[in-house]
């Protein structure tokens, strides 16, 4: 009998994470632990639960109920570049701790207004794509063959769009091994200290991996709103994926004006 007991209590809370369910009390707390600092943390109902990011651990989300309540509150979290929407019940059979990645989460970008989902970032990407021609000129690189060209800006909130084309004019292949991009100082004619840090996309659209024959692909990119002062450039660097160190390597520059020119997206 008390084996069937705890058999159906693990039964239970194995159901409530595959429905992206915790249990909270009064009496103890309850601890999310997250892959990634928690950019963002916000509780369904403030008199049912109280919810914070632990200071000294910003990948440590510390829950408790203000007091037994019925029904369900929520908790909607962003860590590692993905949205979860967590449903809080009241209980004192729950585990105190819980591994956030054994729960759903959607891919999301993050604006001023919080979390925006996947499914509209995506749609946002599709305006750009589909609107005819280009409004950045004469911003490319080329080398070997290869043409990595900047054909696009847009902005919605606090997130910008960037649009590029990658052509391989060769007769083989290019495959990528990735995109990083920078925040760098304008190419100095003497050596001189150079400060630059990297970036991250908070989305991709196709993720492309590699470019066929006489081809020509395009990409979006989303990130989060910046300006550019005059002396700085944002630089956009495309790896190949080859042997040793024999891969080509093309960076392309994109200046203030280019983001200022951004599109307005709806």
């Amino acid at each position: 009998m008390k084996f069937f007991i705890v058999s159906i209590l693990i039964s239970f809370q194995l159901s409530l994470v595959a429905q992206n369910g915790i249990l909270v009390n009064e009496t103890k707390a309850t601890h999310i632990i997250c892959p990634e600092r928690v950019s963002y943390l916000q509780a369904g109902d403030h008199s049912r639960i109280l919810s914070e990011v632990v200071p000294e651990h910003p990948s440590l989300i510390r829950v408790k109920a203000v007091e037994p309540f019925d029904g369900e509150s929520s908790l909607t979290l962003v860590s590692a570049g993905r949205m979860y929407s967590l449903f809080v019940s009241y209980g004192d059979t729950g585990p105190i701790e819980y591994n956030l990645k054994s729960f759903y989460g959607e891919k999301t970008g993050l604006s001023a207004a919080g979390p925006v989902p996947e499914y509209i970032l995506k749609e946002l990407c599709r305006q750009m794509l589909f609107r005819q021609g280009r409004h950045i000129r004469n911003r490319k690189t080329k080398k070997d063959g290869i043409v990595l060209r900047l054909e696009k800006t847009g902005l919605n909130n606090d997130l910008l769009f960037f649009q590029i084309s990658i052509t391989n004019q060769t007769n083989t292949g290019y495959r990528l091994e990735g995109f990083n991009w920078w925040i760098d100082d304008k190419r100095q004619m003497k050596a001189v200290n150079v400060q630059e840090y990297q970036i991250f996309p908070e989305f991709q659209y196709y993720g492309i991996t590699s470019i066929p024959p006489e081809t020509t692909l395009r990409e979006v990119f989303v990130l989060p709103k910046l300006t550019i002062p005059g002396k700085r450039i944002l630089r956009i660097e495309m790896l190949e994926q080859a042997l040793g160190n024999t891969g080509r390597k093309l960076s392309l520059e994109i200046k203030s004006r280019d983001i200022l020119k951004a599109k307005k997206l709806k």
